[in-house]
């Protein structure tokens, strides 16, 4: 199998750009619950971007079954290797209490100029803007990772594997 077949059906057709607060749904449903490092996230001031990269495991292909039981099952998904872009950046600051670093997305708002991108319950990403121009663009598949789904629960390892 090529990599152009590998890719094939999963990576965006083209990237999505958000420039109203309206449409920060979008994203929201996007990187909810997908994996980002803390240490990866770049601020870069002159450019007034902030670069989040992240890996996205739940793009709606369910994967190859591993396990199946009554009401467990585990899968093993292909990981997207994504990047989030913020433009039009005054400041940026994390609040990270818990200091583990490894977070998944929770929730995004947008107000007055605030960006706020809260990861896992203990961390923001604070974000100044002077206009609202967000873009999420998937670069490649890259490695495997293990989902379970147990009910109605699902939840990854942070493992990430070739």
């Amino acid at each position: 199998m090529t990599i152009a077949e590998t890719n094939q059906g999963l990576l965006q057709d083209a990237p999505l750009r958000v420039t109203e607060s309206g449409d920060l749904k979008s994203v929201e449903d996007l990187i909810h619950d997908e994996h980002l490092e803390l240490e990866r996230v770049l601020y870069t001031k002159s450019q007034g971007r902030v670069t989040i990269p992240y890996w996205r495991m739940f793009h709606g292909k369910r994967g190859r079954l591993i396990k199946n039981w009554l009401i467990y099952r585990l899968y093993e998904v292909d990981v997207i290797k994504s990047i989030l872009s913020i433009s039009n950046v005054q400041d940026f600051q994390v609040d990270d209490r818990s200091r583990i670093g490894t977070y998944s997305f929770n929730s995004i708002s947008f107000n007055n100029g605030a960006l706020i991108i809260t990861c896992g319950e203990d961390c923001a990403l604070n974000i100044d803007v002077t206009e609202l121009d967000i873009e999420s663009r998937d670069i490649e598949v890259r490695g495997k990772a293990r989902v379970s789904h147990f009910l109605f629960l699902n939840s990854y390892t942070d493992r990430i594997y070739e």
